[in-house]
């Protein structure tokens, strides 16, 4: 009995040890729908931008997709920056679209499979 406490012991210190938390920087880029004018485009842009640094942790998880990652907790835009994109649809159009570029972190837990 005293070998498996002290067995069982030894595997819970040794998994503790190959799995801790660490706090990840990412970037990403999201991209708005298509607008007629350029203030839109602008506008729209800065919505979103707005709406990400208010979203809760879950929320974020899903827009950046953070799904390969383990125990994902505690995600906070760090910084946005807008910028707009003009793009010809047709011959005689002209659209634009907002890029807003994203930096933000999080904790995951580490689990040192590489």
């Amino acid at each position: 009995m005293k070998k498996l406490i002290t067995i069982a012991t030894g595997l819970l210190l040794t998994g503790s040890v190959f799995a801790h938390t660490v706090t990840l920087h990412k970037n990403d880029q999201l991209v708005t729908a298509e607008y007629a004018s350029k203030s839109e485009a602008v506008n729209a842009g800065f919505d979103l931008a707005e709406t990400l640094k208010s979203n809760s942790s879950s929320e974020l998880r899903k827009e950046f997709n953070l799904i390969g990652h383990s125990f994902v907790r505690n995600i906070t835009v760090d910084n946005t920056e807008v910028s707009t994109q003009e793009f010809v649809a047709s011959r005689d159009e002209t659209k634009y679209r907002a890029i807003v570029k994203v930096s933000y972190y999080f904790d995951a837990e580490d689990n040192n499979d590489e």
